[in-house]
């Protein structure tokens, strides 16, 4: 049978469904309110001192920031200035060679004048449209900072005529149409299909005949008549009813020099043909009963 201390006022439990919280232990701090800051974490407020370099710092880069954006605005400017100075720009334009084509006709090819700024100079352009003017070979272009541009043209040499409505087409052993003259010219006659206008190429049929043409340019023309082909054969007429068979095309100059050797020394009334296929023996075909 339980039994209580004499004088303790009875124990009473707590309702029941009634939630109790523990109470904080002695000496321990307050509960944190919301947005409050432990005083472990806080800040001390920033010396007015440190807080004035900083800012000076500041400026300092932003000062320096806006003097390179300026030295920089200021070098693009003078050196746009000086390439549209008379400093440098083009003095003189030269050309060397192009004796048939004509100085001339080289300076309103080339585009440049006098006073164009060398910087930026499409010369490179300049010489592409110089070389395809209808003589010119090659072009090779120079410039100075004395304001000096140079364009040196190497010409082709005409090797061969072809009789065309307006009068002679003059081609090159390329194949390349030169010039139309009215009058011929002092170089061996080839026979070809269609002629284009000067700058265009022969049919590249027409090759053999050009080299054939270029290998005998030392013997006058009016001792050579046309060249042509003939049953696939390259064939040279020669005065009177003789021809030349000028064979394959190796060796060249050797054939050119057998044949003006023949035309020189031999009477080639009564020879039909001469082949000169191997130059060192050439054949002979003599014409039938012919005296």
């Amino acid at each position: 049978m339980a039994s209580e201390k004499p004088g303790s006022p009875p124990a009473s439990a707590p309702p029941s469904g009634t939630r109790t919280t523990p109470s904080p232990p002695t000496g321990s701090a307050p509960p944190l309110s919301a947005g409050s800051t432990s005083p472990a974490t806080a800040r001390p407020p920033l010396d007015p001192r440190i807080q004035a370099r900083r800012q000076r710092v500041r400026s300092r880069r932003r000062l320096r920031l806006w003097i390179g954006v300026g030295l920089v605005v200021v070098l693009v400017a003078i050196g746009y200035g000086i390439t549209q100075s008379p400093l440098l720009d083009v003095d003189e334009v030269e050309v060397i060679g192009a004796q048939r084509t004509g100085a001339d006709v080289v300076l309103a090819t080339a585009g440049i004048e006098r006073g164009d700024p060398l910087l930026g100079l499409d010369v490179s352009g300049a010489r592409r449209a110089i070389a395809a003017l209808p003589w010119v070979d090659q072009v090779r272009s120079s410039r100075g900072w004395g304001g000096k541009v140079t364009f040196d043209v190497t010409e082709r040499e005409a090797v061969a005529q072809v009789a065309v409505e307006a009068g002679w087409a003059l081609s090159d052993v390329q194949g390349r149409v030169l010039h139309i003259d009215p009058a011929p010219a002092d170089v061996p006659v080839v026979l070809v299909g269609s002629v284009p206008q000067p700058g265009g190429w022969l049919p590249g049929t027409a090759l053999p005949l050009l080299e054939a043409a270029e290998a005998l340019g030392s013997i006058p023309a009016e001792e050579l008549g046309p060249i042509s082909w003939v049953n696939g054969q390259v064939i040279i007429d020669l005065p009177g009813s003789g021809q030349a068979s000028w064979g394959g095309r190796d060796d060249p100059q050797g054939k050119a020099v057998t044949l003006a050797t023949f035309l020189a020394k031999v009477d080639l009334h009564c020879f039909e043909l001469i082949d000169l296929s191997v130059p060192e023996f050439p054949v002979l075909t003599r014409i039938d009963d012919c005296s």
